[in-house]
């Protein structure tokens, strides 16, 4: 090769390297700021001079930390196949796989991740969730949400009731470069009011008035009672200029406010913040003397968590951590506690559908401790971040804030009840044949004295159907002529989600005189007690007479072929009277019940006398039947 053109070559692929370590360099140095929008397209364009693995490694992450899943999937698909990269990228891998909702892949990599790193409990969890999505999607219904449509704004969130409107937490479309906040590409948050016409429709958002927003972040805020004082989170800056500590960290910290004449004025920090570390999202509790909040505070589970301070007089208490129960080495977010005491919160771990879910829990104060935390499904929580949950005070409406579309927004949502059906089979009992135009009460006490009932008849495949209420008890009756009628009982009561119940019926012929073994009714050998194993299966007859208020029965008593038939015609008697008093304890009129022992004249087998048998088959014969033997006439009222 010519000596010139050599030199040519070499010159120009110096050249192309150097412009690509240049662009490296500079999205390292935007990565580091957290400029992260800015170091996407200086990595793109690295790649673009040299094929760098280095540089895609990074591009990946950045596109992850601005939530583009799609680039980010795109990227990570194949840099998790090089050689360097750390063990943590398959774990970000499979979170942002989860994103996308493509549960399947992502539980590969979390498994990958976790042969490395085998005790990460957050990863632990996210495989776990990614393996029981069904579970998120049991009930769908409970919630109604629609998109608030706020225009000139980017990201929209953390809105909390307000007046007759919301406050929330927003950036816009910035033109002028020096007010551009690099990791957003726009504006810095600040904090919007907006409200409702009336007409329903939301009006144009403005700004808070007074002191409240300033040259850098404003964000999640929250309210005492009378809406005169608010907690708000805010960038460490003064006089225009961000505080930094050792680490070169420009943390958040919690400001109150105070309403005068319109104008929010009179700023204070709160006595927890500090430079070293972040404290944000407030919310006050109903009785307004503890404020939830979050922080990244040393001595925490991990990632940012949740802790809680109590107002005494003027001075607020330290700190606390709300405690395991809650708090996971990931990033719990958003607390927000209903009038009723409920607590609701955000976090990427637990037992999650992708980004931040809305997890439930209540506070046990026997116990002392917070309940095991319940996530609020779909479609409350889908693959993306879903967060800032607050209800209103009769908690049948709210709002909640999610990315689950392009960017931020928030949606009010209508809370709604889980819908119950019943629904079942009357068959003939031991054919299995339908049983049309049977009789099928759904009863609802009202009270001690008074109870409603709807009535239905079954079809031509034996088939019923009612409708259910929430929170009540219920008792259906089925009944046809000729027949012995049943009765069930259920309840709606503590059930969280829509349900649809099943009882089926199977109804056994009413013929007169026609004698019915009742099951597993044995005495032991030469008594008449009624053992506890009897007692189960009386209290099943107990049940039929309930359920057949107008049959009288004969109690038949028999007993095995040992003794003589005298002693054996007793002591039969005897089991049969036993059988009748236990009904009688048990709420049965006695002028409904008669008795009668047959002693041994009425064998089940050929065990008689003279006949060697087993105390198995003995016992056979030492059983208790009833029959039918009168029915009353109806009254009709």
């Amino acid at each position: 090769m010519n000596t010139k053109f050599t030199t040519f070559v070499y010159s120009i692929l110096t050249l192309l390297l150097l412009g690509c370590t240049n662009y490296y360099r500079k999205g390292n140095t935007n990565f580091s700021n957290l400029q992260y929008h800015a170091a996407i397209e200086n990595y793109k364009k690295a790649i673009a001079k040299n094929d760098s693995p280095e540089a895609k490694i990074k591009l990946a992450e950045s596109y992850r930390l601005v939530n583009d899943y799609q680039n980010a999937d795109l990227v990570f698909s194949e840099v998790v196949k090089f050689p360097q990269i750390n063990n943590s990228m398959y774990f970000d891998y499979g979170k942002v796989l989860m994103n996308k909702g493509d549960y399947e892949t992502a539980k590969i990599w979390f498994n990958k991740y976790l042969r490395n790193s085998p005790n990460d409990i957050v990863a632990k969890m996210l495989l776990l969730s990614c393996g029981s999505v069904g579970q998120f999607m049991k009930d769908t219904t409970l919630y109604t949400l629609k998109n608030i449509p706020f225009v000139g704004l980017e990201s929209k969130f953390a809105q909390v009731p307000f007046g007759n409107g919301i406050v929330f937490t927003a950036s816009r479309i910035e033109n002028e470069k020096s007010r551009i906040e690099p990791m957003l590409g726009n504006s810095f948050y600040d904090l919007y009011f907006s409200e409702k016409d009336k007409e329903g429709n939301w009006l144009a958002p403005y700004l808070l008035k007074g002191e409240m927003n300033g040259n850098y972040h404003e964000g999640p805020a929250t309210f005492n009672k009378a809406q005169n004082v608010i907690y708000f989170t805010r960038s460490n800056y003064f006089n225009s200029e961000p505080i930094k500590n050792a680490k070169n960290e420009n943390n958040l910290k919690l400001f109150s406010a105070k309403l005068v004449d319109g104008n929010w004025v009179q700023l204070k920090e709160l006595p927890f913040d500090s430079d070293d570390y972040s404290v944000g999202h407030p919310c006050l509790s109903a009785d307004q003397k503890t404020l939830y909040f979050i922080s990244d505070m040393t001595g925490g589970f991990g990632g940012t968590d949740i802790y809680y301070s109590v107002l005494n007089d003027t001075t607020w208490s330290k700190p606390e951590n709300l405690g395991k129960e809650i708090n996971t080495p990931g990033n719990e977010m958003f607390p927000f506690i209903a009038e009723d005491g409920t607590f609701y919160f955000s976090s990427n771990a637990h037992n999650n559908l992708g980004g931040l879910d809305v997890f439930t829990t209540t506070y046990d104060a026997n116990a002392r401790k917070w309940l095991a935390v319940e996530n609020l499904n779909y479609p409350v929580n889908s693959s993306k971040d879903d967060y800032a949950f607050v209800l209103d005070e009769k908690s049948k409406t709210g709002f909640l804030s999610s990315n689950r579309k392009k960017g931020d927004n928030i949606y009010e949502f209508t809370k709604n009840d889980p819908v119950f059906n019943v629904s079942g089979i009357v068959t003939l009992k031991g054919k299995g044949s339908p049983i049309k135009d049977a009789l099928v009460t759904l009863k609802i006490k009202v009270n001690d004295t008074k109870e409603n009932k709807i009535e239905v008849l079954t079809d031509s495949k034996g088939a019923y159907k009612f409708k259910l209420n929430p929170k009540t008890d219920y008792v259906i009756n089925c009944s046809k002529e000729n027949h012995f009628a049943q009765s069930s009982s259920l309840s709606t009561k503590g059930e969280k989600y829509s349900k649809d119940f099943v009882v089926n019926f199977q109804l056994d012929e009413l013929i007169i005189d026609k004698p019915i073994v009742l099951e597993n009714i044995y005495y032991d050998f030469d008594k008449y007690d009624i053992r506890a194993d009897a007692a189960i299966e009386l209290n099943k007859l107990v049940k039929i007479l309930n359920d057949n208020p107008r049959i009288h029965i004969e109690m038949g008593s028999h007993t095995d072929c040992r003794g003589n038939d005298q002693y054996n015609e007793i002591l039969s008697d005897n089991r049969a009277h036993a059988a009748v008093e236990y009904l009688v304890s048990q709420g049965i009129v006695a002028s409904r019940l008669t008795y009668k022992g047959y002693g041994e004249t009425v064998l089940v087998n050929n065990c008689k006398d003279g006949v060697r048998c087993s105390e198995q088959d003995h016992q056979k014969n030492r059983r208790t039947e009833f029959k039918v033997i009168k029915i009353d006439q109806m009254v009709i009222k």
